[in-house]
């Protein structure tokens, strides 16, 4: 295997447990789904950007990492290729300081103030990959007080070592409450309104109401699964400011710009409930309506049309039944196994990267704990975890956190030149929808 000009082989490996006086490295094959991120041009990582409301204490941050992130065997192995082809998990020693790394950056440069030079050093990061010759994992520490927290670290990783609600958990099983340092976080959890009547025309109304709403799921089933099948063939959306020009090559795009708001949660969900709605519901209007006022300002002043203009979303969503942080090892394990048994593995593959690359955008959103958390002795003021290296140029991920939710647009320097207005957009079309709910609000209670 290649990466980066270097070469890895492993030879003499077994994948049965370790027998007395055998010195053979157990090896474990990668998933499908973990082997599929190795795949030319998907080439995918990671990145939790998180802002801290103190300077950070590098020995114990580094004190802490055996402990805690290392007990995951993923963490502390090789992804190496063997003699027929296939690729495995090879444990190994991990010395810290290979994966701590702490940049000195020139804070007194006038030519550029800490929040820019804190995202341009994010941005950089983008157009570099994690040396294969260690565990694909990094951190970067950032002691540099910015307008969003007094420092700021990047919690790398590849994402063959898992998704990105294994990345949430795995942070949360590091993290504790700040007003409990011995407790783990708390997720929010969905509740179902149960009704205790035994009214007969009550439980016939449910049932009614239960099929026409199964009835429904068919039906939007069968028109998801339709347009998955063409937007894989053929239907591709309107060229926009976010879409991948024809004739542009990601290889030579200078990189990615990571640019995160934070807006106020019990804002949005004051706007959940006051358009009888749901918070992924909320994200999504702030989202396109984020994308709406960015297109109108820049169409208006190039004069071109865009009635007809098609723009749609790949959304990830997470199939699990519940989010927790403590089985953090199972949820890694996790793999998209029905496209790799329908398709192949090659075929699943393409199909990862074709649909994303047919649509405008890709986003996610994932909740964070209840309350505000810390890591040995350091209260975490933001969280906002993104990726680069996926098939599209606009990404946005949507990460709640104790009474707060940040967007992290990940947008191509190539594609969008003013990302921090695209950023500014999202925080005006929060505002514009919390004073439109505000208002219905007032007109109810007059």
């Amino acid at each position: 295997m290649e990466c980066g000009g270097k070469k890895m082989v492993l030879k003499s490996i077994r994948t049965s447990k370790k027998l007395d006086g055998d010195d053979e490295e157990e090896a474990i094959l990668l998933s499908p789904g973990s082997r599929m991120f190795h795949e030319p041009n998907y080439n995918i990582h990671i990145i939790a950007i998180m802002g801290w409301k103190i300077p950070l204490d590098i020995n114990s941050l580094k004190a802490q990492i055996p402990s805690k992130l290392l007990k995951h065997p993923r963490f502390s192995s090789l992804q190496v290729m063997d003699e027929s082809g296939e690729m495995r998990w090879v444990p190994t020693t991990v010395n810290i300081d290979d994966h701590v790394i702490v940049p000195q950056l020139d804070v007194n440069n006038n030519n550029m103030d800490t929040d820019k030079l804190v995202e341009q050093y994010i941005s950089n990061l983008s157009t570099t990959s994690i040396d294969i010759s260690k565990p694909l994992w990094d951190i970067h520490i950032l002691n540099v007080k910015t307008s969003h927290a007094e420092a700021t670290s990047i919690f790398r990783f590849h994402h063959s070592l898992g998704d990105g609600i294994a990345l949430m958990s795995l942070l949360l099983s590091c993290f504790r409450k700040t007003s409990d340092p011995t407790s783990l976080p708390t997720l929010p959890v969905s509740s179902k309104n149960k009704s205790n009547s035994k009214n007969i025309r009550s439980l016939i109304w449910q049932y009614i109401v239960k099929l026409w709403l199964l009835i429904r799921l068919l039906f939007n089933t069968v028109v998801d699964v339709l347009l998955f099948i063409a937007t894989a063939l053929f239907l591709k959306d309107s060229q926009s400011p976010f879409t991948v020009a024809k004739g542009f090559n990601k290889k030579h795009s200078t990189g990615q710009r990571f640019i995160y708001r934070t807006v106020s949660l019990d804002d949005i969900k004051f706007i959940k409930n006051a358009t009888n709605a749901t918070i992924n519901d909320v994200i999504l209007g702030i989202t396109q309506a984020a994308l709406s006022r960015y297109i109108n300002r820049k169409y208006d002043v190039e004069g071109k049309m865009k009635e007809q203009m098609r723009c749609r979303a790949t959304v990830l969503v997470n199939l699990r039944p519940a989010l927790g942080v403590q089985a953090v090892a199972e949820m890694i394990e996790k793999n998209a196994i029905l496209f790799l048994n329908l398709f192949g593995f090659k075929g699943a593959t393409k199909l990862a990267k074709r649909v994303p690359s047919q649509t405008t955008l890709a986003f996610s959103n994932v909740a964070g704990p209840l309350e505000e958390v810390s890591f040995s002795g350091h209260p975490l003021a933001f969280l906002a975890p993104t990726c680069y290296g996926q098939p599209t140029g606009l990404m946005v991920h949507a990460c709640s956190y104790a009474k707060k939710l940040t967007f992290a647009i990940t947008v191509d320097e190539g594609m969008i030149s003013d990302p921090n207005q695209l950023g500014d957009d999202f925080v005006h079309s929060f505002i514009s929808i919390n004073e439109a709910a505000l208002s219905k609000f007032r007109t109810k209670v007059d």
